[in-house]
């Protein structure tokens, strides 16, 4: 009789407190750190470098002082590594940017092929290759 009893009431225990989710969604804006193309280390623009991705599947990309460039995108945080497709503008009539991204808490990386039509598979831009790495911070909630 004990040993059910005890088992009973160690399965409806109630657990430990669940840790605070930490925020994972691509969601939000953020703030360029660091981005190398082709195996190469590229500058970040005067007066930064922003994405601010929207629920809705829009990110707006801003260099510096140059027009924000809006483009849509699709994420797919289930896949491993995530996946991002960003789609420009049609006017622009460029073919869609594969890539792969992850998050650690405030940090966005991704690896994104610009004109190749294959997408990344590790987070690297290898010299030579149309490969774009950027890495982000979370902005801070004002």
């Amino acid at each position: 009789m004990y040993p059910t009893l005890i088992l009973a009431l160690a399965v409806g225990a109630p657990g430990a407190k669940d840790a605070p989710a930490k925020e994972t969604s691509i969601v939000g804006e953020w703030i360029g750190q660091k981005a190398t193309f082709g195996g190469e280390d590229r500058p970040i623009p005067e007066g930064g470098g922003t994405f601010e991705f929207t629920a809705d599947g829009k990110v707006t990309i801003r260099e510096g002082q140059k027009k924000p460039e809006p483009a849509d995108y699709k994420a797919d945080p289930k896949k491993d590594p995530a996946e991002i497709d960003v789609t420009p503008p049609a006017d622009q009539k460029q073919p869609a940017m594969l890539g792969i991204y992850k998050i650690e808490k405030d940090t966005l990386t991704i690896c994104i092929s610009r004109g190749s039509g294959e997408r990344p598979t590790k987070f690297e831009s290898a010299k030579g290759t149309p490969t774009m790495l950027i890495v982000l911070k979370r902005k801070a909630k004002e």
